[in-house]
């Protein structure tokens, strides 16, 4: 499971989960690398597009226009990130293969 690095992530009730579960293993997405993450690349385009700079004076008017706009340009695609490609990744997945090829 690839994972940010959102502290919710690390904490103690997940990490006692975790062990009960030995099918997970978490790949961590970098640090402060938001472009890895499909989530945060839409969060950008939406904020980009829609509520960036936006001039409404009520807060129904602005949910309203970010609506609109997931409604025409949603759903993305999924594309893979270039950050799958790096060497340090391409090496942590063959390490992880070995781990549970060995288990």
């Amino acid at each position: 499971m690839v994972v940010d690095n959102y502290k919710i992530h690390k904490a103690q009730a997940v990490q006692r989960w975790l062990a009960a579960q030995p099918r997970f293993h978490l790949l961590w997405f970098p640090t402060y690398c938001p472009r890895a993450n499909p989530i945060e690349r839409i969060f950008g385009d939406v904020h980009d597009k829609a509520t960036r700079n936006h001039k409404r004076k009520r807060l129904s008017d602005l949910v309203a226009d970010v609506d609109r706009y997931l409604h025409q340009h949603g759903p993305w695609p999924y594309q893979l990130s270039t950050i799958y490609q790096e060497p340090t990744i391409t090496v942590m997945l063959k390490e992880l293969q070995r781990t549970q090829q060995a288990a």
